[in-house]
């Protein structure tokens, strides 16, 4: 029987992710009403190509993305309890300062590689010179410290109207696209401004609760310190961000690989496929950003007993909304990827079974990588996540290669399953154990 502090913290758990859930959910539907849009306007085999522009630069945006708003809840959250004004403002611009160089870092990277990619996986086909341009939207990327504040303040009502901001663009833009026949790099601009606006939203929103914050005055960013001297803060902002970066970079190039074997019309469906799946899986996924905080906050007050009930009890409620998913995923999915790519509906249905279970096992890890993370075992999920990277994504191709799509859902799927099994030996290991406490002193 759940304790009235676990009722308690369930009921702030389910209140921040409805809000991150609605939000979600409607960036999801305009996500995939661009994408019909969009694979209209542009051809499957464009749109698929704008796919690949998109992904790479994602890849390396997130490659070299510094996870800001994690060290500001994971140290940020005792200081702001205990009015600890000015250690709380360094600790701030020091995750400022992440968003920067990690922005500036990636846009480089992009603009050495792009030329490369661009060649290998076949960009002049729509476009009569590699985009350099389009690089530079790496810069307005980053948002994770404004992302930090709404999580800490408990605002994350707020937080979702960057996302939806940006899903409106795109899909106004798509339209307007779809019926004045605009050129592909039309198509890159509205991509390009939707990120733009996405960023400010973000910043604009974390500026405001600075402001309206009575811990938070006379905040400054000029002649005072960008670095906070809290001891362990590199080595968790580093696996953190490590780990974080593989898996937004794993994702990508799975698709990325998928393109470079079958070809950018395999890889919108190979994408959209992920799409449909992880979207159902999607609402109990969301309960992350807001069960961090709160674990945390147990860790803090050493309340191990506590911790064990609230992850025993959300790796139930997964159990049957898995079940639930993969239902609903068999019934309909074929039907939403024949509508959205007009893809004939044979040979769909193993691709959307293998990647549903994959949206399934990620789902399953929902409450395992923030509890290791809030006990500052960060680094024991970053060593599973290169574990996985080496062995899979080689597996990826030659599967790919040997079996099609068939061998690249079987091969994404192995990889969540090896990532999952990462993170819940160590828990159970330490649940066994009792031993939460170990290396949190």
């Amino acid at each position: 029987m759940m304790s009235s502090q676990v009722k308690a913290l369930f009921v702030r758990v389910f209140r921040n992710t409805g809000y991150i859930l609605g939000g979600r959910g409607f960036c999801a539907v305009l996500s995939l009403i661009t994408t019909a849009v969009s694979a209209r306007a542009l051809g499957l085999q464009d749109y698929g190509v704008l796919l690949l522009i998109n992904s790479f630069v994602l890849s390396c945006s997130a490659g070299l993305r510094f996870q800001s708003w994690q060290p500001l809840l994971q140290y940020g959250s005792s200081l702001y309890r205990n009015g600890d004004r000015h250690p709380f403002q360094m600790l701030l611009r020091h995750c400022m300062l992440l968003d920067g160089i990690g922005a500036v870092a990636g846009m480089g990277l992009a603009l050495l590689l792009c030329e490369w990619f661009g060649n290998l996986l076949g960009w002049g086909n729509a476009s009569s010179a590699t985009p350099f341009w389009y690089m530079t939207v790496i810069l307005f990327m980053n948002a994770g410290g404004a992302m930090g504040v709404m999580r800490l303040l408990d605002r994350y009502e707020l937080s979702v109207l960057a996302d939806s901001g940006s899903g409106l663009i795109r899909l106004v833009g798509s339209l307007a696209g779809l019926f004045w026949h605009w050129s592909f790099t039309s198509f890159l601009v509205i991509w390009y401004i939707s990120t733009v606006a996405s960023f400010f939203i973000n910043y604009g929103m974390g500026a405001y609760l600075l402001l309206r914050s009575d811990s938070l005055q006379n905040f400054r960013i000029f002649g005072v310190p960008w670095v906070s001297p809290i001891k362990g803060i590199w080595r968790f902002i580093f696996s953190v961000s490590i780990n974080q970066a593989l898996a937004r970079l794993s994702s990508r190039l799975t698709v990325m690989i998928v393109g470079a074997v079958l070809g950018p019309q395999s890889a919108a469906i190979y994408n959209v496929t992920w799409q449909i799946s992880d979207g159902l899986a999607r609402p109990a996924q969301m309960m992350t950003p807001a069960l961090y905080p709160e674990l945390v906050a147990l860790k803090d007050k050493r309340d191990w007993a506590s911790i064990r009930q609230v992850t025993h009890r959300i790796l139930q409620v997964l159990g049957v909304f898995s079940a639930a998913v993969l239902a609903i995923v068999f019934v309909l999915g074929p039907w939403l990827l024949h509508v959205l790519l007009t893809v004939p509906w044979s040979g769909t249905r193993t691709l959307l079974l293998l990647m549903t279970l994959t949206a399934i096992l990620d789902l399953w890890d929902v409450p395992l990588e923030p509890l290791l993370v809030s006990l500052n075992r960060a680094h024991q999920i970053l060593l599973g996540r290169l574990f996985t990277m080496c062995v899979t994504l080689p597996l990826l191709y030659f599967l790919t290669s040997g079996l099609g799509m068939t061998g690249a859902g079987l091969a994404t799927l192995i990889g969540e399953l090896v990532i999952f099994l990462t993170r819940l030996v160590p828990y159970l290991l330490m649940s066994r154990k009792q031993d939460f406490g170990r290396g949190n002193g």
